[in-house]
């Protein structure tokens, strides 16, 4: 090969790699992709109810979600034995998650429950989650699992009437059947289809 014709194949390579990297980019754009890794932030906090998680409707369809933050990945809710498809949303300190109870997440409306875990998520009120048994019992009486651990169980959780729609789990590895105040918070669950019946039951109280 002489020189004229070297230098001309080096030319056709470099515009083919040239034009390969300029049309990734495009391509990702007109498929909606993104790099964010981090849902926009939440005026006021993230904070959390049966009505709205952060600044997303609790019963928002799935493609609402999406739009509302780019960030949105696809995931398995996993609860010993039981799996849903559920939706991601996460921010800078926390992490939100909308479950689709079992069913493909483009053939349903809705969320059918929200977990929530972070140092950022807050309460209805607006103060932050509590982060351990005892803070929890400070805002009112609790019922509070016995922390059993036998096979095919989610772990210890706890309910208050003060938020009756929230259900709060607990961290009862090696600690003893009755757990101490020092058990750590470590995640919310809200079930956004029936908080009717909790707050019934405190209604009676």
């Amino acid at each position: 090969m002489n020189k004229s014709k070297a230098v001309a194949s080096m030319l056709v390579i470099t515009l083919a790699a040239a034009c390969a990297r300029a049309d990734h980019p495009v391509r990702a754009a007109a498929t909606g992709h993104t790099t964010a890794k981090f849902c926009p932030p939440a005026p006021g906090g993230i904070i959390v109810s049966v009505d709205k998680m952060a600044y997303f409707p609790s019963r928002a369809r799935i493609t609402e979600l999406e739009r509302l933050c780019p960030a949105a990945g696809d995931t398995l809710y996993d609860a010993v034995g039981w799996q849903a498809d559920a939706t991601t949303l996460p921010f800078f300190g926390a992490m939100l998650v909308a479950v689709h109870a079992g069913i493909q997440p483009d053939s349903i409306d809705e969320p059918q429950m929200w977990t929530a875990t972070g140092d950022s998520v807050r309460l209805p009120d607006g103060q932050l989650l509590p982060r351990t048994l005892g803070a929890l019992r400070a805002l009112g009486p609790l019922t509070v699992d016995d922390n059993e651990g036998y096979d095919d169980w989610n772990g210890p959780d706890a309910r208050g009437c003060r938020f009756p729609d929230l259900l709060f789990k607990l961290d009862g590895t090696n600690l003893p059947k009755k757990l101490p105040d020092s058990a750590r918070v470590i995640a919310v669950e809200i079930d956004v289809r029936h908080p009717e019946v909790y707050r019934k039951f405190c209604a009676k109280k």
